[in-house]
């Protein structure tokens, strides 16, 4: 499944950076203190994803308050998925 706009998809491909011909990313993701280009606000006090709707798969599998949730809030000093 094809997810950049200009093959077919959704996400922005201005938002993307291309890792191989099949996969890309997030434009963002790969710096010392990651950030999505396409998050809004600030972390930790109100952030959101500002393509939600249109969001990529990696995205859509990253749950709130799943391991990975918790290890990426960790790493930016925040407390627990607040349940």
């Amino acid at each position: 499944m094809q997810e950049r706009s200009d093959q077919g998809g959704c996400v922005p491909e201005g938002l993307t950076v291309e890792v191989t011909s099949t996969i890309s990313r997030m434009r963002g993701t790969d710096h010392a203190l990651p950030r999505c280009a396409a998050l809004t606000g600030v972390v930790g006090k109100h952030a959101a994803c500002g393509i939600y709707e249109w969001r990529p798969s990696p995205c859509r599998e990253f749950a709130a308050g799943s391991e990975a949730c918790e290890r990426a809030r960790l790493r930016r000093g925040l407390a627990p998925y607040p349940w």
